[in-house]
């Protein structure tokens, strides 16, 4: 009598710890799902902002933003020191508190670069992190030559071309 007690209290733990370690580990997967989604939908939320103001700035000048107060190109330039190069300057930080925003955490800031015929905005990720994963899911919503995820031993970098 004794031994069915004992075995019907063990199986009773056995059960309660297996629930509360699956409940743990559903909200801990669930949390880590949503924060790549979320990840994914400010990165490319931010893209389209910054492709916005861009293309904003080269219909006024007729080419592409240059860096702040030097006539060379925007050859891996925060993206808040650009202008666009017309009579009144037209920055892309849109003055006040800045217009481009500032990237989620893991995220690097914003760059602009200007390479030949080709202009593009990156940032950058570590390797193997919840950010390096949502960068991952984001690629797929692109073409080849409208974006493309490079990494080295440490980083991924994510690069969106607004020309090529």
């Amino acid at each position: 009598m004794y031994s069915k007690a004992f075995t019907l209290i063990e199986l009773a733990i056995t059960i309660f710890l297996a629930g509360l370690l699956g409940s743990l580990g559903y909200f801990y997967f669930n949390t880590f799902t949503v924060k790549k989604l979320q990840y994914k939908t400010t990165i490319q939320s931010h893209i389209n902002l910054i492709e916005s103001m861009v293309f904003q700035c080269k219909s006024l000048s007729e080419q592409f933003p240059k860096e702040l107060n030097t006539s060379t190109d925007a050859s891996n330039s925060l993206l808040t020191e650009l202008e666009c190069n017309t009579t009144m300057p037209y920055p892309l930080n849109g003055g006040r508190n800045g217009f481009v925003p500032v990237p989620p955490s893991g995220f690097t800031p914003y760059r602009a670069t200007e390479t030949g015929s080709e202009f593009y905005v990156i940032t950058t990720a570590e390797n193997n992190s919840t950010q390096h994963e949502a960068l991952q899911k984001l690629i797929v919503n692109y073409t080849s030559q409208q974006a493309t995820l490079e990494s080295n031993a440490t980083s991924t970098t994510f690069k969106f071309y607004l020309s090529r």
